[in-house]
């Protein structure tokens, strides 16, 4: 994972999930929900697109809006959370 913003564009996800991969790596989901959980998502993906961060947008079921990472090694699943949880 490249560097993340300094400062996360808007307030935390609704969800945020870690799961272990096969290779030892990790996924990260952050989920925003709602109508504004779109709006949030939107801001959050414009930052991490001018920081040069890789992750995929997924529309969940439900109204849920989710970005994925990975796989990232520990230490970047660490800077992800630190960027989320705040």
């Amino acid at each position: 994972m490249e560097t993340l913003p300094a400062h996360p564009p808007g307030p935390t996800a609704d969800k945020l999930s870690i799961w272990p991969l096969e290779s030892g790596r990790y996924g990260l989901d952050a989920t925003f929900q709602g109508r504004s959980g779109f709006h949030l998502v939107e801001a959050h993906e414009a930052a991490l697109k001018r920081a040069g961060v890789r992750f995929k947008l997924v529309q969940e079921l439900g109204g849920g809006w989710t970005l994925r990472f990975g796989p990232l090694s520990a230490a970047e699943v660490s800077v992800a959370l630190e960027s989320y949880v705040h």
